[in-house]
């Protein structure tokens, strides 16, 4: 028997800034094996709710497979490549208005 039911922890998770909604919550709950003997959610709950939260659909999120988490990495990195080069041209061009030379 889970220590809270969805609707509570759902509340209390919207309480504390999270969006979300009791379909990711209960997700969560199954997925996280939330069975303990003390009852009421916690501050705790909502901190393991927000990284599990967080780390779906990333290359962080538990159970996905090798072949997943690499492909999930070269996007990351393929987005991260396109952000250097966009901050670079920007910072090139605010450099050019200020008549700076880079070095």
């Amino acid at each position: 028997m889970s220590r809270f039911t969805v609707r509570e922890a759902t509340k209390f998770f919207r309480s504390s800034g999270a969006d979300c909604n009791e379909t990711l919550v209960q997700e969560w709950m199954n997925d996280t094996k939330t069975m303990n003997i003390s009852y009421g959610v916690t501050k705790s709950d909502f901190i393991s709710f927000d990284m599990w939260n967080s780390a779906r659909g990333t290359a962080y999120e538990n159970g996905i497979s090798d072949r997943e988490r690499i492909a999930r990495l070269l996007v990351e990195i393929n987005e991260l490549k396109t952000e250097i080069l966009t901050l670079t041209r920007e910072k090139e061009g605010l450099e050019d208005q200020l008549g700076i030379m880079s070095s």
